[in-house]
Order: structure tokens, then C-alpha cells, then sequence
């Protein structure tokens, strides 16, 4: 890349060409995922005692294939020629994003705690910027390695309520271990998505990645039913509020989520996105304080506060230099 020196990974991202999102509709976009993100946390909290975790990394994305299909049958026969020529790229963003994400944040949260889960996925926005600085040409700059920390501490701080010397009494399990995999596991699937095939639309980009991640997570689907005797949906009677709880799953966080995170990452980058992730406990504390009567405490506002000044830190423009 001829300018590659004089450029940094928030303004040189992969963008389609001839895009011409405006930068706040891109911000907009990644907030609205953390938003959906968060929601994910209130939806789901409590299914992990009733719905295997095959089934609902499973059904999840058969929700939102199945949503996306309509939407991007248009595209899919220009699109799908264009995939064919990037079919290692088209496979690593399948799989490292829909399967291996998937299946490892969902061991995370069936052998970890909530406090240990939600900090250490917190740290991807960090292996996002090591792996920049390490992998690309574009190094993140000072004022990403800045917002990412502060954010990071605000993000700590919502988990932990303040209380930091939870993290001294945390006593480490094997979920703790696929939990940090887990963030690397986001980090190396935001990396990639810089290599999707230019010209492609974002819904086919989703669609086909589904796709992918739903040809490793059938068999294991199967092999629960099967071998291990898991019911097909929960073993809640009746299963229809676990149902709702998976289709909600399946078409928000899934379908809404990744397509707005895709889109947001080919515009502004996978280091300056990645900031955004920090929102997630934000808007998970606060749809649990709307909808599931938890109360607001000064921990939430001072969390908010750190990591709405991590994200201007981190998205602010670099002043030009003659």
C-alpha cells in the first residue's frame, strides 16, 4: 500500500468502493450492535440452565439465516461469483466469527461466572489493537491505545459495581480460559472482515458467513440430540418462552448485530470499532434496570462516563499535519 506510513487503522479501513457512508452513520451503526449485543445478555439471562448450548449456538443462526435469506436473494448471484475467487477468506470469516465464536463464548458462560465472562470478553477491543499493530501496515494510534484502556476501566467497573477487589477474589475455572479466547477469537474475526471481497453486499457477507458457521455447528447440533440426548429446543415445559427468547437471539443480536458490526468495520476499522464493544455492559445494565427492575447506582454513571471519554478518545480525528 504506497500510503500505508502516513495512514492509521481508523482511516484506513476496507470500505467498499464507491461507498459513501457518513462516518456518524457508521458510529451509529456499531452503537446500535452494542446496543443489540447488550440486550443479549438481559434476553438470555437464565437460559443457560435450560437450553443446551448446541441448541441455542444452533438455532440462533438459523434464525438469522432464514431472516436474511429474503433480503439478500438479490444480491447472492453477483455476490456468491465474487465470494468464489476469496474462498479462504470467505471460510475464515464463516468460521472464526458464526462457529468458533459462538461455541466458545457459549462454554464461557456455561462454566464461568457473569462477573469473569463479561471482563475478560471485555478485553477483545485490546487483541484487536495488538493484532493491528502487529499484523498490519496501519498501526493503531496513541489516541486508540488511550480510549481502549479508559473504556476498559469503565467496563470494569460496571461489572465489578465498583467494588474492584472482586477481581483479587476471582478464582479462575476452565470457562475463564475459552471467555479470553473468546475476545481473541472477535478480534481475529474483526481483522478479517478487512479481507471480505470488495463489491459484496453486507447482508450477503452475513448470509454466506452463517452459512458457513451453520456447516460446523449442524453436527454438533446432531451429536447432542443424538448421542448426549438434548431436547431439540429446552427442557423448559412449556418451551416457548426459551423459543421466543431464541428467536430474539436469532434475529437481533444475530442478524441486526452483525450486519451493523460488519458494516460499521469496513468503514472505520476494525481498532476504532472494537471500542465500541465497551458499550455492551452499558446497555445491558441499563435494559436490566428498564425491563428487569434492577436498580441505578453511581458504579453504572461513573463506568458510563469512562467509556463514553474512551470512545471520543479513540474515534476523535487525528489533527492534519503539514
Amino acid at each position: 500500500m504506497s500510503h500505508a506510513n502516513a495512514s492509521n487503522v481508523s482511516n484506513a479501513p476496507s470500505v467498499t468502493q464507491g461507498d459513501q457512508t457518513p462516518l456518524p452513520l457508521a458510529y451509529l451503526m456499531l452503537v446500535i450492535c452494542a446496543m443489540m449485543w447488550g440486550s443479549n445478555h438481559v434476553v438470555a439471562r437464565g437460559v443457560n440452565a435450560t437450553v443446551p448450548f448446541e441448541a441455542l449456538a444452533f438455532w440462533r443462526w438459523v434464525v438469522a439465516a432464514v431472516m436474511l435469506f429474503p433480503f439478500c436473494a438479490r444480491y447472492l448471484g453477483r455476490d456468491l461469483r465474487l465470494m468464489a475467487q476469496h474462498k479462504m477468506s470467505m471460510f475464515l470469516i464463516g468460521f472464526t466469527g458464526v462457529f468458533l465464536f459462538s461455541i466458545i463464548i457459549y462454554l464461557a458462560a456455561y462454566n464461568t461466572t457473569a462477573v469473569n465472562t463479561g471482563l475478560l470478553n471485555a478485553t477483545a477491543p485490546v487483541w484487536v489493537l495488538i493484532f493491528a499493530a502487529v499484523l498490519t501496515a496501519n498501526k493503531p494510534t496513541l489516541s486508540q491505545w488511550v480510549g481502549v484502556l479508559v473504556a476498559g476501566v469503565g467496563t470494569a467497573t460496571i461489572i465489578a459495581k465498583a467494588d474492584f477487589s472482586v477481581f483479587t477474589e476471582m478464582s479462575f475455572v476452565s470457562g475463564d480460559v475459552f471467555a479470553m479466547v473468546s475476545a481473541m477469537v472477535w478480534a481475529a474475526y474483526s481483522m478479517l472482515l478487512k479481507r471480505a471481497p470488495k463489491g459484496i453486499h453486507p447482508l450477503s457477507l452475513v448470509f454466506v458467513s452463517a452459512l458457513i458457521g451453520l456447516v460446523f455447528l449442524t453436527p454438533l447440533y446432531v451429536w447432542s440430540l443424538v448421542v448426549n440426548g438434548e431436547p431439540f429446543f429446552t427442557h423448559l415445559d412449556p418451551a416457548w418462552p426459551d423459543m421466543m427468547k431464541i428467536f430474539y437471539i436469532g434475529a437481533g443480536p444475530a442478524f441486526f448485530g452483525y450486519l451493523f458490526w460488519n458494516r460499521g468495520v469496513s468503514i472505520v476499522g476494525p481498532a476504532t470499532a472494537g471500542v465500541f464493544m465497551y458499550l455492551i455492559p452499558v446497555f445491558a445494565s441499563g435494559l436490566a434496570i428498564v425491563f428487569l427492575g434492577e436498580e441505578l447506582h453511581l458504579y453504572h454513571l461513573g463506568g458510563i462516563a469512562l467509556i463514553a471519554f474512551g470512545i471520543w478518545q479513540a474515534t476523535k480525528k487525528k489533527r492534519a499535519v503539514s
